[in-house]
């Protein structure tokens, strides 16, 4: 078993994007709950990918075009010996791609956040992406990804609130702005739970602590669960199956490549 782990958490879509600025020079700083969470022995390494799309992923384009940077990265690590690789955007952009490109273990917030929660109990997942976002985009994705992993039949409801990724970042907005937003989180959970029937609701972003000191139900951390998933494959020598995501018989390196040969 392995005593220490190095997991690459690529930053793909940096968090210095914020609604009607360009990229900024803020650098995001390691995140809390996952390094809260993650065992003494584990080392996260995150590192800020300077061809991000951003600022969000919330169509299928979207998550297409940071699919590719997202295996790049993934693959990158396997090179350098990283353990594993995290994909900490719930839209899943090149979650597939990198495990059919790496042998080493891929996850996903979403693959660890679902799965879960589903031992627990019928979900509810409270995230941004409703109203200007697009609720049908935002929550067709997401259908489509619980669908993929066979769990469809634990999911209650998708409740969204009316903001984009971005403003659900504590290190982008105000103490004011992360007060509202969590109360609207506080207000889509309520409805889950009474309105919906879910027993279990996976909060996003920085709402997990505000919703766990006030429902009567268990709240799923997306960043804990992801980094506790992860170093449980990892110290079980487990990683995807390769059956089910074959090498790909053709390497486009000339996409994997962050500088393209001419």
């Amino acid at each position: 078993m392995r005593k220490k782990i190095r997991i690459l958490c690529p930053r793909a879509i940096l968090p210095g994007w914020s609604k009607g600025k360009t990229r900024s020079k803020f650098y995001a700083p390691p995140n809390s709950e996952m390094e809260s969470a993650k065992d003494p022995d584990t080392e996260i390494i995150y590192r800020e990918i300077p061809d991000a799309i951003g600022p969000y992923v919330s169509q299928a384009h979207t998550t297409d075009l940071a699919g590719i940077i997202f295996a790049r990265e993934a693959l990158k690590a396997e090179k350098e010996g990283f353990d594993a690789t995290i994909i900490g955007c719930f839209a899943e952009p090149g979650m597939n791609a990198a495990r059919e490109l790496c042998t080493t273990l891929v996850m996903s917030a979403t693959c660890a956040a679902i799965h879960v929660a589903s031992m627990l109990g019928r979900f509810s997942i409270v995230m941004t992406g409703g109203g200007s976002i697009g609720k049908f985009r935002s929550e067709n994705n997401l259908i489509n990804i619980i669908k993929s992993y066979g769990l469809e039949s634990r999911l209650v409801s998708i409740r969204l609130i009316d903001v984009p990724p971005t403003e659900a970042n504590l290190n982008l907005i105000s103490e004011k702005e992360s007060r509202l937003f969590q109360e609207k989180a506080l207000e889509e959970a309520k409805k889950a739970i009474e309105d919906d029937g879910a027993e279990v609701i996976i909060a996003y972003s920085g709402s997990y602590p505000y919703l766990k000191e006030r429902l009567d139900v268990p709240v799923i951390s997306i960043e804990k669960a992801l980094i506790k998933m992860t170093e449980a494959l990892v110290r079980m020598d487990l990683t995807h199956s390769k059956k089910a995501y074959p090498k790909p018989s053709i390497i486009h390196k000339y996409y994997l490549s962050e500088k393209p040969p001419d």
